[in-house]
């Protein structure tokens, strides 16, 4: 999860505009842990027991750098890799452009009577097809409107009244 924050971090500065804040994913748990044992040696007097917890401290904080520097050191070791598998996407994506671009240029040089007889009679049976579906789409929203006015403009049935 480390590794995916710098990179994101790098892209960022890599991409957009470098922004003034910096932030940093860091595991809490053994700074947590330091802080207590700190407060705890302010709170008491110099012993033995004292700079034991000093030199644990001391040890704490070291392999919390270790461990920093070992990813830092993995990080960059995948940027690198990303960098290498963007420069290949970017060369693909040129030369995909260059085909579209040649592939364009054939299909103006083409004659417009050419153009019209290229088109497949598949394409204008589905056009048909699609023309008839919508006719009727609309044919039945229209009686559907009917019959909604109609509805609308009857009038309430009254009861007769009998003669006393």
């Amino acid at each position: 999860m480390l590794s995916v924050f710098f990179i994101y971090s790098f892209l960022q500065e890599v991409i957009m505009p470098v922004e003034e804040e910096e932030y940093e994913l860091v595991p809490m748990s053994p700074m947590r842990r330091m802080e207590k044992r700190l407060d705890r040696v302010e709170k008491g007097s110099v012993s033995g027991e004292t700079v034991k917890e000093l030199m644990d401290i001391v040890r704490t904080n070291q392999r919390i750098v270790d461990e920093l520097v070992r990813i830092n050191t993995e990080t960059m070791a995948k940027i690198g890799e990303l960098n290498a598998a963007v420069t290949q996407a970017v060369g693909k994506i040129d030369e995909f452009l260059s085909k579209v671009e040649i592939a364009g240029e054939a299909e103006e040089e083409q004659k417009p009577e050419q153009a019209a007889q290229a088109v497949p009679s598949d394409v204008e049976k589905r056009l048909d097809r699609l023309e008839k579906r919508i006719n009727s789409l609309l044919l039945s929203a229209v009686a559907k409107n009917k019959l909604s006015a109609m509805r609308m403009q009857r009038k309430p049935f009254a009861p007769m009244s009998r003669p006393a």
